[in-house]
């Protein structure tokens, strides 16, 4: 052990007697987490040390080689940790560590900031899976499609077996939509009078579809027992190709 203590004491100060600057690993490895290679942050650590010196001074002081020394003064001047000063030969000195801390904390907190941002934006898309919600009874199959129905803003496409079944749940909805310029196609089994909304004609119409705004879709069982809600407008999209087939296929009223 003392042989140990002598060897590291002797290395020690040869170093010190050959000029070369003793830096504490720490300083290294919290440079290297900001973005320094090893070189740089020895570079930068050694002109903290001094005013100014030429690129062979601060190899020795940094302990690294001296062609080596260019490539980590270069790259330390782009990030803006290390300053050219005038004159010749060409010397160089680290600009102040507390101006270097301030830049990289407003960095820092500028890019979580932006981070968050995405992650709480992620976060709220998290709270609307995309799976298809079912309901079950005759009653809240009505309450749905009344509510998916009055979020509509462009377009409302809508197959009901018998339209006069759900008139009185539906038609204060559609002249409401009306009034907003939503554009409502029905398609029904029989003829039904409605002001400002084309009506086609289909039979059988196998079960209850509904798509507002290529965004929201239902498909229910013909005697509304049960339907299938999602909030999907990749799904919605290929629902719409399916019902757009359907209502060229069906006959005009």
């Amino acid at each position: 052990l003392k042989l140990v203590a002598i060897t590291t004491i002797y290395k020690l100060l040869l170093r010190y007697i050959s000029g070369v600057l003793l830096i504490d690993e720490e300083k290294l490895r919290v440079l290297r987490r900001l973005g320094l290679t090893e070189y740089e942050a020895k570079t930068y650590v050694a002109l903290t040390s001094t005013k100014s010196a030429v690129p062979r001074e601060i190899a020795g002081l940094a302990g690294i080689p001296y062609p080596s020394t260019y490539d980590a003064l270069e790259a330390l001047v782009k990030k803006g940790w290390v300053e050219v000063a005038r004159g010749r030969p060409r010397r160089y000195r680290a600009r102040s560590p507390e101006l270097i801390q301030k830049e990289s904390i407003a960095t820092v907190e500028r890019v979580f900031a932006e981070l968050e941002k995405i992650y709480r934006s992620s976060m709220e898309k998290a709270e609307k899976p995309e799976i298809i919600y079912t309901t079950v009874g005759r009653a809240g199959v009505i309450k749905k499609i009344q509510e998916v129905l009055s979020r509509a803003e462009k377009e409302v496409i809508i197959f009901l077996p018998h339209y006069e079944e759900l008139a009185s749940y539906l038609d204060h909805i559609f002249n409401s939509l009306i009034g907003k310029g939503v554009k409502v196609r029905l398609t029904t089994e029989s003829e039904v009078s409605l002001k400002n909304i084309e009506v086609r004609l289909r039979k059988p119409i196998l079960a209850v579809d509904v798509l507002v705004d290529e965004k929201e879709a239902i498909i229910g069982l013909p005697n509304y027992s049960a339907c299938g809600w999602v909030e999907n407008p990749a799904i919605a999209k290929h629902f719409k190709e399916f019902l757009e087939l359907l209502w060229e296929n069906s006959r005009t009223q």
